[in-house]
C-alpha cells in the first residue's frame, strides 16, 4: 500500500526572513531544526509574530506532529543526518509553525503517526526515501507526492500500536539513561 492510501502531508508556508525574530510567540520549524528524529531549537533558531492566526492555522505545530525534511543531501554524502526525506517528531509545547521544505504528515484513522515516524527512522527505510530524491549533487529535494508514493508495510491499527508502544519505551528508557549520563557526568 502508498502511504497517500492512509495520509496527507501540509507543505510549510515561506515566510519571509526579514520578519523573523529572536523572541516571537511562534518558533518556525526550518530544515536545519530536523535533527536526529527531533525538533531541536537552537539559540539563532528564527521565531515570528503573526497578526492573523486563523490564515496561518494550517501551517501550525502541534506536539506529537511528525515532520519530514523535502531538501536536504543526497545520499552520495556521508552525513545521513542531513538527508533529504529525514522524519522528526515534534515533542515541544511551544507554539510552533512549519517552514517551506518542511512537511506534517496527515494521518488517516487507520494509521498510528509514530508508526510511520518509527518507519521512516529504519535506515533502510529512510534510505529508500532518500534515494528518489531529484537534484544536483549538493542538494536533494523530494516532494510530498513523492512520499505519498511510497510502498509501505502498514499492519492493523492495533498492530502499529502495540509497535509503537515498544519503540517508545525503549525510546523513553534511552533518553532517561541519557539524562542520568549527563548528570554524573557534572
Amino acid at each position: 500500500m502508498k502511504i497517500g492510501d492512509v495520509a496527507s502531508f501540509q507543505n510549510g508556508f515561506a515566510f519571509k526572513s526579514k520578519n523573523f525574530i529572536s523572541d516571537g510567540k511562534y518558533k518556525i520549524i526550518k530544515i536545519k531544526e530536523l535533527k536526529d528524529g527531533k525538533v531541536k531549537f537552537f539559540s539563532d533558531s528564527a521565531s515570528i509574530n503573526i497578526d492573523d492566526e486563523i490564515k496561518y492555522e494550517k501551517y501550525r505545530v502541534e506536539k506529537g506532529n511528525i515532520l519530514f525534511a523535502l531538501t536536504g543531501d543526497p545520499v552520495n554524502k556521508n552525513n545521513p543526518l542531513s538527508w533529504v526525506g529525514r522524519v522528526s517528531v515534534y515533542e515541544e509545547d511551544a507554539p510552533a509553525l512549519l517552514n517551506q521544505r518542511v512537511c506534517r504528515l496527515i494521518p488517516s484513522k487507520e494509521v498510528n503517526s509514530k508508526y510511520i515516524y518509527y518507519y521512516f527512522r529504519d535506515f533502510e527505510n529512510f534510505y529508500a526515501l532518500a534515494s528518489i530524491a531529484k537534484g544536483s549533487a549538493s542538494q536533494a529535494n523530494i516532494s510530498t507526492k513523492d512520499i505519498e508514493d511510497v510502498d509501505i508495510s502498514l499492519p492493523s491499527l492495533e498492530i502499529q500500536n502495540r509497535i509503537v508502544g515498544i519503540l517508545d519505551s525503549i525510546s523513553n528508557k534511552i533518553n532517561e539513561n541519557n539524562k542520568i549520563n549527563k548528570n554524573l557526568a557534572a
